[in-house]
């Protein structure tokens, strides 16, 4: 799924596209869904990979569910093509530890752990602040909120240049909701109130203007994980480490109280061995009465992480109405995201988009990162910063021809965040936000790149 979703991703870029798949039916869906060549074949074999012109390539991508199936195909084109950069998907952290020398060795250019890389997001929305219909961005200076267009009516019946000035520089209309589209707007877009609007703004500019939302940057005492996956041990591990407290915390008694969730004895056992500090209680979250015995109602954070994505939607659902000051939702892909505003769950996160975003920053040039994708289209925010070669540092936003429809949506120069306009001037090292279709990335990259990371 996750290599179908990768493919699928590359190709709406416009790129360029070979994928090679061992299963005769998964091959043949593939085929039929996706513009692009498909080579029903083992792509462990280097008869394959020459059939499928991998020396031609830029990039290979290993992406099965096998870490040494992947790691053996990046050796083999590494040997025979030196010039194509190697991605192999692991999930053994043991391959993630590797040293660059290592890597180099086994002919690897980046490795992904999708299990590490959904921890980590999960991490940083809890360090920044999170909620309901609003998601944090750079460290938490940025906000994204969602809000119908009824509710702000500023916006309303009249071109956004025009109400821009009554809802202050400092909010941005990112993107619009209309017939379960997006739609990027310009100064001329006129909203209608049934729209749905993508706000992004600072904090206390967004609160100004739409109120406080509550319990944002609450923090948590107690963390209840449910499921000891492989995601649930990297998140275990990650609340346990915070949790170890320094001399203030030992003084102020501030230490953090992790409780992990598991049906399983011995996982629950070996995860308990491996992470001192954490409570391990070995229940089935999914009968009745375990979750109320288990305290998920004090709970300040309660994260579902285990191998069902609608138990673990269903459940922090649940949580939440027992009590549970904040819920998150690991899914596997983005078929429960439209659910997400009709539910009291504060964040579903999207194992496939979230690996999907890591392979996406490392093939693009220009250091272009999502960081937001939006469901409803194939619209997203990305980011890039200004390289010392790049063509457009020391120009002003008017004098750079961006592709049709992107909008510049936030300028960060050292420690300022500024809302551009036409005379903000770029430097370097400055970091661009901008909403863009996935099909203008290209030019994304011919305007502010070059080489990767120019």
């Amino acid at each position: 799924m996750i290599g179908l979703h990768i493919a699928r991703e590359l190709i709406d870029e416009g790129r360029d596209v070979v994928l090679v798949e061992k299963d005769a039916e998964a091959a043949r869906r593939a085929g039929d869904e996706l513009d692009c060549l498909v080579v029903n074949e083992d792509g462990s074999r280097p008869e394959t990979l020459r059939k499928a012109g991998v020396s031609g390539s830029a990039w290979f991508l290993a992406l099965t569910g096998s870490d040494e199936v992947n790691i053996v195909a990046c050796g083999l084109v590494a040997a025979e093509c030196p010039d194509v950069h190697t991605v192999a998907r692991v999930e053994n952290p043991f391959y993630s530890s590797l040293s660059a020398a290592q890597r180099r060795a086994f002919g690897l250019s980046v490795l992904i752990n999708p299990a590490a890389e959904t921890a980590a997001a999960i991490g940083r929305i809890v360090d920044e602040g999170f909620a309901e219909d609003l998601i944090p961005l750079h460290d938490g200076r940025l906000h994204l909120r969602t809000v119908l267009a009824g509710s702000a009516p500023a916006f309303v019946g009249r071109p956004l240049r025009d109400a821009k000035a009554e809802a202050g520089n400092g909010v941005l209309v990112a993107a619009v909701v209309r017939d379960k589209g997006i739609v990027v707007p310009d100064g001329n877009f006129i909203v209608e109130a049934t729209d749905l609007l993508y706000l992004l703004g600072e904090p206390a500019t967004l609160d100004g203007f739409l109120g406080q939302v509550a319990g944002v940057k609450a923090g948590s005492k107690r963390v209840m994980v449910i499921g000891a996956t492989a995601i649930g041990e990297r998140l275990v591990e990650r609340f346990v480490q915070e949790a170890k407290p320094g001399f203030l915390g030992r003084l102020f008694g501030r230490k953090r109280i992790v409780t992990l969730l598991e049906a399983s004895p011995e996982e629950g056992k070996r995860v308990a061995r491996a992470h001192q500090g954490v409570e391990v209680l070995q229940v089935d979250s999914a009968e009745e009465g375990v979750l109320e015995r288990s305290g998920v109602g004090r709970a300040d954070l309660v994260v579902c992480a285990t191998e069902s994505q609608s138990f673990n939607v269903i459940t922090a659902q649940l949580a939440k109405q027992l009590g549970a000051k904040k819920g998150v939702a690991v899914i596997l892909s983005d078929r429960y995201m439209p659910l997400g505003a009709k539910l009291d769950v504060d964040a579903l996160v999207s194992i496939k988009g979230v690996v999907a975003a890591a392979v996406l920053e490392t093939v693009r040039r220009a250091n272009i990162r999502t960081i937001h994708g939006f469901y409803e289209d194939d619209v997203e925010l990305v980011e890039l910063t200004v390289g010392a070669a790049s063509t457009v540092a020391g120009r002003s936003l008017r004098e750079i021809d961006l592709p049709k429809g992107v909008l510049v949506a936030f300028v960060i120069h050292g420690e300022a965040m500024l809302v551009p306009t036409g005379a903000t001037t770029l430097n370097v090292g400055d970091v661009l936000g901008l909403v863009s279709r996935k099909k203008s990335i290209p030019g994304l990259e011919r305007v502010f790149g070059g080489d990767r990371g120019a």
